[in-house]
């Protein structure tokens, strides 16, 4: 996702370089305390059978499964989306079960929510009032219709159902939901805060962006037992995986696409339009299945009231499908590295077809899915669709929201972004409704990293809403590993999304470097694709991997708000040499470098790990020539994030 109070176009992080200025030496009470970062017990919990000490499944890892089949129709007149959910449970837990909990996601849009009464699902005017929406439960029946029906309770966005015995450890269950809900009026309120699903008026017709649409199930896993946090809007989704079959029903006149694979195309395509849909699966080069030239035109769509969209999609967590008259359509078939063969698909208003922007979308996707996939993890569904809509940014497994207005750099980073979250945490399930700073950081991250590699670096060097590096680690902050809901609206960017990828990209450029650090980033993603991390299997998995006990790192930069600031405190010829002394000021750790120019022009660079603050806060080394010295700083290059750079430069007058 993306915080409600942030655009979700997500754009290359830079850093500001910062200017040293020449100090006097100064003395102060340092706060480092070695203990915190060098403790002799262990930070992590202990490994079991279910998560291991190495940051690996353990050979009792288990998790739930849920499968879905729904059958759902379109109502354009009253805008209310009508539907009968099937829904296997598979209890793999090694304990029986007595009811169930489900995710009404839509009820948050319900006036007395606690989203809205929170104040983290909200208008920008409180006093705003909001239309009742909400799903409306007809019904729940087991699927053998002679079982009868299942009594269930609803609690805000969650529903417990009650089942009439027990689901024992290995057993399955069905039961099917019918239910209804009327979409949202986010449209017409430019002010509202959280923007998920929704619609997006254009000349041609709306386009609804369709998600969370559905009664999803809640995540049963080893560490918390249910995860039934409320949805209140920041904190996003924690779900199963599961196979989808999924059946939509509306006026012929639209186009529609969804997450997984269409299987009918021959139902409800023109001849025209199937011989553009099977062409574009072969294709690298885009093919229009539906031109702007065509929109509009009636026989552009089958001369049939209604059409029935039928997909399919396997081992996700979740499936979106969008709808609308208004849609150009544009799809391409590219390869990935393996051979394995993926279809882009690319659905836009005539008001988006921009060189700048939407006409541009085939390409973003191609190199996106090629890059990442290359780089980190194979991508693991047959075709990706990107789709122009009022969110400014929404991912879901397989399709991608953006925002139909954007162009230039940020239409580039919202398309990357969204679709990078494929693997984070669409992959890589972890739990965002409490760790968010699992999937958006990571995948800015890897977006940066994409950035740059993209078209000769087209779109470095934009820094519209990048924060400087040292806001990052500004005394107020919250601890990453902080719950999304209770993070500042004006922290959720800086914590969630910059200080994670720049830590990561610290850690991967300085403190391990990039030959260990990336086989490492890869494997942690390769043993939890498709299963529940969560941050401390994700600490193990890297420390094990590489070797080393990053205890000083995950403490410092992710458990706590801790700052760096290295300085100069000594600098004195004895028995002719020069000693060095710097002291560690504040609570974090990091390797230290030290740039010695000597008065003949000549420089020396030391470097130092972090070990050498196991002990003690201050460490003196003696330079290597016996020449006077005529400066000396910390961190030349600024690698680090140092929060006080006046106390970096030692210079001779």
């Amino acid at each position: 996702m993306h915080t409600p109070l942030f655009t979700r176009s997500l754009i290359k992080f830079t850093t500001i370089v910062i200017m040293v200025i020449t100090c006097n030496i100064s003395f102060g009470q340092s706060r480092y305390k070695p203990t915190e970062l060098f403790p002799a017990l262990p930070l992590l919990p202990p490994g079991n059978e279910y998560r291991t000490a190495t940051g690996e499944p353990g050979p009792a890892y288990w998790q739930n499964q849920s499968d879905y089949v729904i059958d759902v129709t379109l109502d354009d007149k009253q805008n209310v989306i009508k539907g009968i959910a099937t829904v296997t449970y598979t209890n793999n837990s090694p304990k029986a079960l007595s009811s169930l909990w489900m995710q009404l996601d839509q009820n948050v849009y319900k006036k007395d929510s606690k989203g809205i009464q929170a104040g983290l699902f909200l208008y920008k005017n409180p006093a705003e009032k909001t239309t009742d929406g909400g799903f409306e439960i007809q019904g729940i029946k087991l699927a053998d219709a002679q079982a009868g029906e299942i009594k269930y309770n609803i609690y805000d966005t969650r529903m417990e159902l009650h089942l009439p015995e027990p689901l024992k450890s290995g057993q399955k269950l069905s039961f099917k939901i019918q239910y209804q809900y009327r979409f949202p009026e986010n449209y017409k309120n430019a002010d509202f805060q959280v923007n998920r699903t929704d619609i997006l008026p254009t000349k041609n017709g709306n386009i609804y962006a369709v998600a969370q649409w559905y009664p999803r199930m809640y995540v049963l896993d080893d560490v918390e037992g249910w995860n039934t946090l409320p949805y209140l809007g920041n904190g996003e989704f924690y779900l199963d995986f599961g196979n989808f079959r999924v059946n939509i029903k509306l006026p012929s006149a639209y186009i529609v696409e969804g997450s997984g694979d269409l299987l009918n195309p021959e139902e409800v395509l023109t001849p025209v339009q199937l011989k553009r849909w099977q062409a574009a699966k072969e294709r690298e080069e885009p093919v229009f299945i539906r031109s702007a030239k065509e929109v509009g035109e009636a026989a552009s769509r089958p001369s049939v009231p209604t059409c029935t969209w039928k997909f399919r999609m396997d081992n996700t967590r979740d499936f979106a499908w969008t709808a609308s008259k208004s849609f150009i359509w544009e799809a391409l078939s590219f390869k990935l590295s393996s051979g394995k063969r993926v279809m882009g698909s690319s659905l836009y208003p005539i008001e988006s077809a921009k060189k700048s922007s939407w006409l541009r979308s085939s390409e973003y996707v191609k190199f996106t899915l090629q890059y990442f996939s290359e780089k980190w993890h194979e991508y693991p569904f047959n075709k990706a669709v990107n789709v122009a809509s009022n969110l400014d940014g929404m991912e879901y497994p397989g399709m991608v929201f953006c925002a139909a207005k954007d162009t230039g750099n940020m239409y580039w980073a919202v398309v990357n972004h969204e679709l990078g979250h494929t693997w984070f945490p669409m992959m890589v399930g972890s739990n965002e409704r409490k760790y968010a700073w699992m999937d958006e950081g990571f995948n800015l991250f890897i977006d940066m990293m994409a950035t740059k590699a993209f078209n000769k670096g087209e779109f470095i060097g934009y820094a519209e809403i990048d924060s400087p590096r040292m806001a990052l680690f500004a005394e107020k902050l919250l601890p990453i590993v902080s719950r999304p809901d209770a993070i500042p609206g004006n922290q959720v960017y800086t914590i969630q999304y910059q200080k994670v990828a720049y830590l990561l990209t610290l850690l991967r450029t300085q403190v391990l470097g990039p030959d260990r650090f990336d086989p490492a980033f890869r494997k942690y993603i390769s043993d939890w694709a498709f299963k529940h991390p969560t941050p401390w299997d994700f600490f193990r998995s890297i420390d094990s991997s590489t070797g080393e006990d990053l205890t000083w790192f995950w403490k410092s930069m992710f458990l706590e708000n801790f700052r760096l600031d290295q300085k100069i405190a000594k600098v004195e010829a004895r028995d002719n040499k020069t000693l060095i002394t710097i002291e560690n000021m504040e609570r974090a750790a990091m390797p230290l470098i030290v740039e010695i120019t000597y008065k003949n022009g000549e420089k020396e660079l030391r470097t130092f790990p972090v070990e050498i603050w196991e002990y003690s806060s201050s460490y003196t080394f003696a330079a290597n020539k016996t020449e006077a010295i005529a400066k000396v700083i910390i961190d030349p290059e600024q690698v680090y994030p140092d929060v006080n750079k006046e106390n970096n430069v030692y210079e001779v007058k």
